[in-house]
């Protein structure tokens, strides 16, 4: 998709180029190196060459992906916005990737807190977040474990209280080696974690939030609502409904699949 600005209300967008897009070693699915990583130089400079697409447009709401690289990627996108000021990014959760490899794996979500609040430059207000996370099981840091529809609950939570306890510890080296003992674990068996489905369905809770949300304004196309997320969520949320609900997680979903800082106006 270029970046003219459409009748639509609603865009999605990938975030921007991180390290680990930029890798075709198959290893770094489990290195270390890319847990949670962030925008590269290259990813950096996407974002900011759409600020002039951006700065003409306004801007109803924006919502976006816990990860680093996603609320980085608002962030450089809208600092030139004329009313950067008042805008305010709303973390919400089911914006989240599939997680399934090491850099679907959140490394410190308190320091993401700390990075991006009311204080940055675009306010970020965590709320929506921090509501989901009253409501679940597992603390922030390993929310996504929630979406994990794939592993039984028992599993589930021995994979959680190893990571909790490391995390809690502070000991993010053994944390990291941790995740990418059970990342590779479950690809040399070709195991995933979140099904396409459940995603779908999470894309549909999003959507409805949405509706619910902007309910009076729904009509108004001059005002636009960003989501800003990742490859494949949005592939699956652009998916046909009754394609979705029948592929497995070794084949396509069947959606847009964007590059990193593409914009995809959805019709909802």
């Amino acid at each position: 998709m270029g970046t003219k600005i459409s009748k639509h209300k609603f865009y999605f967008m990938r975030h921007g180029e991180t390290i680990y897009n930029s890798i075709k070693d198959k290893s770094a699915k489990y290195n270390p190196l890319y847990a949670d990583c962030h925008l590269s130089n290259e990813g950096i400079l996407q974002s900011k060459s759409k600020q002039s697409f951006f700065n003409k447009l306004d801007i109803e709401a924006i919502y976006v992906s816990p990860y680093y690289r996603a609320i980085q990627t608002m962030q450089y996108c809208l600092e030139t916005h004329p009313n950067a000021d008042k805008i305010i990014a709303y973390i919400h959760p089911n914006l989240a990737e599939l997680s399934g490899m090491m850099h679907e794996f959140i490394l410190d979500i308190k320091e993401t807190k700390k990075d991006f609040n009311m204080n940055s430059k675009i306010k970020v207000n965590w709320s929506i977040f921090d509501d989901y996370i009253s409501k679940i099981k597992y603390k922030e840091n390993l929310f996504f474990m929630n979406n994990w529809d794939l592993i039984d609950e028992k599993q589930r939570d021995e994979y959680y209280n190893k990571l909790n306890d490391l995390y809690e510890k502070g000991d993010t080296d053994l944390y990291k080696k941790e995740v990418s003992k059970i990342i590779e674990e479950r690809f040399k068996t070709k195991l995933k974690f979140e099904s396409y489905k459940h995603s779908y369905q999470r894309f549909i809770d999003f959507k409805n939030y949405l509706y619910e949300k902007h309910k009076n304004t729904i009509n108004d196309k001059t005002k636009k609502i960003i989501a800003i997320s990742h490859r494949l969520y949005i592939s699956i949320a652009t998916s046909k409904p009754d394609l979705i609900l029948k592929v497995d997680n070794n084949k396509t979903s069947g959606g847009i699949s964007p590059n990193n800082c593409e914009l995809v106006p959805f019709l909802f």
